[in-house]
């Protein structure tokens, strides 16, 4: 039995859930599947158990305890948030030979600095005692796996645990292979978060000034809002600039994505630089690419790490330098060949299939 459990994110997120838990499943392997969510989903299946909680984290981590109390054959608990890190001291006190893993999807100090509206004083106390704490559990996790290789340079490479680095790479089946056969208008696709640090105000001002070249164009921003008053804000600003050019869409199912990004003919990722952007790669990058895309993004070193001259690099923060390499993108005779060598980027290496095994191995 594997217990997976995730305290913050959708129950089918794109990493845990069609990623790691249909890779164990391929390999029939018995899961319970908790996590915390106002989602409806249910992803009970002939391989796993979903278990829903509507509940504060202090009383899902209590309901979490009962539930592993009852399991009589654990062999593994996998884990996607640091406050869930308390179940693994519990599980080791009654049952020592349970494998734990601790899933780092991002770095939770670049969180912080980048979220937090507190004086630089109070911020960095709390990252201090964030760390303390981490570090208390520590020695209750034997796997460690971390979403990207910034993360293993620091804080995790100080711990002698067993590492994985496991990036949110595409399955190969999302690979779109006759892009070329298509003709695609100007129609150009932001999907993810949406939030400040996220850039998507420079986009939108970008949006105006690629209009006055290409006024059919058309920009789809996807996802959900984290706060209501950006939201109100991001809105009035799509009126100034055009409503008709400009849509907003809720957060749809990860398998929906794919088929926005098909129809689209430009991906922008026009983050910001600050401590979060600096040090977490973006799982759009990569799904951009899979989707035959050609991608305009902000020049960031964890982007840069895995594509060098595929992508039209803006300077984070400068609308004009978006626009600027939107219009590149468009005019760019040798756009294809940039877009053909991203696909191969995926095919060849950054795609889950190739990394699946280290990840199933660590439960064999």
């Amino acid at each position: 039995m594997i217990i997976i459990i995730s305290s913050n994110h959708y129950p089918d997120d794109e990493r845990i859930y069609h990623r790691q838990i249909k890779s164990l499943t391929i390999q029939k392997k018995e899961i319970l599947y908790i996590t915390r969510s106002s989602s409806k989903i249910n992803l009970t299946n002939r391989f796993i158990n979903h278990k829903n909680f509507d509940l504060p984290l202090s009383t899902f981590i209590k309901v979490c305890k009962k539930l592993i109390k009852k399991e009589k054959s654990i062999n593994f608990v996998q884990i996607h948030e640091t406050n869930l890190l308390p179940l693994f001291k519990y599980i080791k006190l009654f049952r020592s030979f349970v494998k734990t893993i601790y899933d780092v999807h991002e770095d939770m100090d670049s969180l912080y600095r980048t979220f937090s509206e507190r004086n630089i004083f109070i911020k960095e106390i709390s990252i201090f005692l964030r760390r303390k704490q981490e570090n208390y559990y520590m020695k209750y996790v034997d796997n460690i796996i971390l979403a990207n290789p910034q993360l293993n340079q620091e804080p995790y490479s100080k711990y002698n645990i067993n590492k994985l680095i496991s990036e949110n790479f595409p399955e190969k089946k999302y690979i779109f292979e006759n892009f070329q056969n298509i003709t695609r208008p100007i129609s150009i696709v932001y999907h993810g978060h949406l939030a400040p640090e996220r850039g998507l105000s420079d986009l939108i001002q970008a949006m105006g000034l690629v209009l006055e070249k290409y006024p059919k164009a058309k920009l789809v921003i996807l996802g959900s809002f984290r706060t209501t008053s950006f939201k109100n804000k991001i809105n009035s600003l799509v009126s100034s600039v055009s409503k008709k050019n400009i849509i907003i869409k809720n957060q749809i199912p990860y398998d929906q994505v794919w088929e926005i990004l098909r129809n689209s003919s430009i991906g922008v990722i026009p983050f910001r630089k600050n401590p979060l952007t600096d040090n977490n790669t973006p799982t759009k990058l990569f799904e951009m690419m899979a989707s035959g895309l050609a991608i305009v993004s902000s020049d960031l070193r964890p982007i840069r790490y895995f594509v060098e001259d595929t992508i039209y690099w803006s300077q984070p923060s400068n609308p004009n330098s978006i626009a600027k390499n939107i219009l590149a993108s468009i005019n760019d005779e040798n756009v294809n060949s940039k877009i053909n060598k991203n696909l191969e980027l995926i095919k060849l290496k950054y795609n889950w299939e190739k990394i699946e095994g280290s990840y199933t191995s660590i439960f064999n």
